[in-house]
Formats: structure tokens, C-alpha cells, sequence
């Protein structure tokens, strides 16, 4: 999984009195580097520590030869993967990053996205068997967002992250 997880409002352009034009869009000014490597740290820190019971819930519940399968248990850790994916996501909407990180974020924020609206399809999926026809797609994205995760990071000149070994889903283990 990613080894990752809202501070600032969007800047909204203000009108300048009645029917006159608009003054612009501010632009909201970067951290200082070592508080977004704080901020930073935090949201993937507590993304990691939330991450690691639910995808062992996932391995134990989705796995269509688990002994402990389970569809309610499944979706309950899907939709909660979604859930504290959304909330890294969200603190990292809420920075304000230097022009030369905004693509590699932008990139995560995108790809995310698309694993988050995948969590939302197996969360409500009918049956085991539906679930699992998802999993090649999520674990392709989980592989796409954890490379992106190592290039934020990377940005900020943090290490990278290492995955504790109850947070390294095997396609075997979901499908």
C-alpha cells in the first residue's frame, strides 16, 4: 500500500464592489519546507497506522479462499480503506506545495481518486466474487499511488517509506 495523509482554504477571487471587475485569485504562498515535511509526515504517518488493521481486515474477509470470508466484514474494511484514503488526500488538498512539487501531487491526488471511486465499487459489490474481480485494478492503482507517494516524498526531501509487513496486501491473499 501507499506509505503515506489539510490545512489552508482554496483561495476564492473576490469581487471588488458593486459590478466591478474582479480583483484575481490570490495565490496562496508555499510552507516553508521543513512544515510541509511536518505536515506531511503527520497525514502519511497517521494514513499509515489507520491503513494497517484495515488491510489486514481486507486479507482475512475479501480473500475468496479465506477460511474468515465474509462479504459485510469485506465491504466494512473497503469502504474504510476508501474513507482514510479520502482523508490523506483531503490533508493534502489543504497544502499549499512549491510549483515544482504541484504536478507529482496533482498526479497523487488524480490517482487516488480513481482508487478511491474502486474502493467505492467493491464497498457495495453484490457478492465475494465481485470484489474480487476488482482486485487486479486496485492493486494496480495501490502500485501507481504508492509510486507517487515515494515522488511527494521525495520532493520533500523525506525518506522513503517502508510498508510493515501486515500492511503488504498480496494479490494472492484478495483474490
Amino acid at each position: 500500500m501507499r506509505w503515506l495523509t489539510g490545512l489552508t482554504a482554496l483561495a476564492i477571487p473576490l469581487l471588488a464592489g458593486c459590478g466591478s471587475s474582479s480583483q484575481g485569485t490570490p495565490t496562496a504562498t508555499p510552507l516553508p519546507r521543513a512544515q510541509l515535511q511536518r505536515v506531511y509526515s503527520s497525514a502519511a504517518n497517521t494514513y499509515n497506522n489507520t491503513e494497517a488493521p484495515i488491510t489486514q481486515a481486507e486479507n482475512l474477509y475479501c480473500g475468496a479462499s479465506s477460511p474468515q470470508a465474509n462479504l459485510t466484514n469485506c465491504e466494512a474494511a473497503l469502504s474504510q480503506d476508501r474513507l482514510t484514503t479520502i482523508g490523506y488526500d483531503n490533508s493534502l488538498r489543504g497544502l499549499a506545495f512549491p510549483q515544482s512539487m504541484k504536478a507529482d501531487v496533482t498526479k497523487l491526488l488524480s490517482d487516488d481518486a480513481q482508487l478511491e471511486n474502486l474502493l467505492q465499487q467493491a464497498s457495495s459489490a453484490p457478492s465475494l466474487s465481485a470484489i474480487n474481480s476488482l482486485t487486479a485494478q486496485i492493486f494496480s492503482l495501490l502500485k501507481t499511488t504508492s509510486d507517487d507517494a515515494r515522488r511527494v516524498r521525495s520532493d520533500l526531501g523525506l525518506p522513503a517509506a517502508s510498508a510493515p509487513p501486515s500492511a503488504t496486501p498480496t494479490p494472492s491473499a484478495a483474490a
